[in-house]
């Protein structure tokens, strides 16, 4: 029999209620901007009123979003610089939100997708969505097309989107009661009826899987051998056999297969620096050996991914001091567990 325990689920807010109007959206901006360029729709001298509660289980978030009237555009460069790669969906509690310059606008309980792997420009009217975000491996593979619902809207008059709505409301309504277990043991029927609709509105004609599969497939390879100097964008697109402008579009999202590898490689770069095994290892050393051969160049790019140098981090890590999961210690958690959703 498997026992289940008490623990209250992970809760993070986010509060600018009561800071002058210029303040509030500098720490929205804070927040928000880490995955989007936001710009507000006007001046809010007297105040930008924003409130954020979000809940962790684990690799899937809920998160409630009170927001002014705001743009919020997620360009190449900002996938290029968190490399988040998740489905956000949002079901419209109050005033609306959808593509900025066409496309379907989403009013109350409507319900819209977004592809965070993929670029996107949108605008919200001053609204409160209630938003369920979870990693691509996690619902993808349930999915026809699972690269296709970039600013993808579900109409409330749907069935199945009805039914999917009256779902997350009440999952919203019973959160603040329900264990960390009993959140997380919904979760799989919220992501199959997260599917079925989902799946319910896709053309046959949009279906991308094979593109996805192929994607998945270099993913892996690149993963598999980061540390081969030989890894660039010209031996994976001939070891796959195809044009290195057809690999360029599958990864275009994550702002080129390039920029994808050099993440992956800063990130191994900063477990090392803090690894006490490797405290003789010279950070340079450490960073050709991961293939950055120019120094500054390596600095520059490590210093734009993690806020800070190469040497404050592996001067932290010996004094023992937690390093802060963003550039700034004072952002609310949900932030970092976005980028942790895996």
């Amino acid at each position: 029999m498997t026992e289940h325990t008490d623990i209250s689920i992970p809760h993070s807010v986010l509060d600018t209620r009561g800071l002058p109007g210029k303040q509030g959206f500098e720490l929205w901006q804070e927040h928000g901007g880490l995955y989007y360029d936001l710009r507000a729709h006007k001046e809010h001298a007297q105040a930008f009123d924003v409130r954020v509660d979000a809940w962790h289980l684990g690799n899937v978030l809920l998160a409630n979003f009170q927001v002014p009237g705001q743009d919020y555009s997620r360009s190449r460069a900002c996938i290029g610089r968190d490399g988040a790669d998740v489905y956000m969906l949002q079901i419209v509690c109050r005033g609306w939100s959808g593509a900025r310059d066409s496309g379907a606008t989403a009013r109350t309980g409507d319900i819209m997708i977004y592809d965070l792997a993929q670029p996107s420009v949108s605008r919200g009217g001053d609204n409160e969505v209630f938003s369920l975000i979870l990693p691509r491996n996690l619902l993808a593979p349930h999915l026809e097309a699972p690269d296709e619902h970039s600013i993808h809207q579900l109409a409330v008059g749907n069935p199945l989107t009805s039914l999917l709505g009256e779902h997350l409301i009440g999952l919203r309504a019973r959160l603040p009661s329900m264990s960390l277990d009993q959140a997380q043991a919904v979760m799989p029927a919220t992501v199959q009826l997260v599917a079925a609709a989902l799946n319910g509105t896709v053309r046959e004609e949009q279906a991308g899987s094979v593109r996805m599969a192929v994607t998945e497939r270099i993913c892996t390879h690149i993963n598999a051998h980061i540390l081969d100097p030989n890894l660039n964008p010209e031996a994976i697109a001939s070891g796959f056999g195809m044009t290195r402008r057809n690999l360029g579009y599958l990864f275009e999202s994550y702002g080129g297969v390039a920029a994808y590898i050099r993440r992956k490689r800063l990130s191994l770069i900063r477990t090392a620096l803090v690894d006490p095994a490797r405290k003789g290892a010279s950070i340079e050393a450490i960073a050709e050996a991961h293939g950055f051969n120019h120094y500054r160049s390596f600095a520059l790019a490590f210093q734009r991914q993690f806020g800070f140098t190469p040497r404050e981090v592996r001067a932290l890590a010996h004094e023992g001091q937690a390093l802060p999961p963003v550039s700034d210690s004072r952002l609310a958690d949900w932030t970092q567990w976005i980028r942790d959703l895996k």
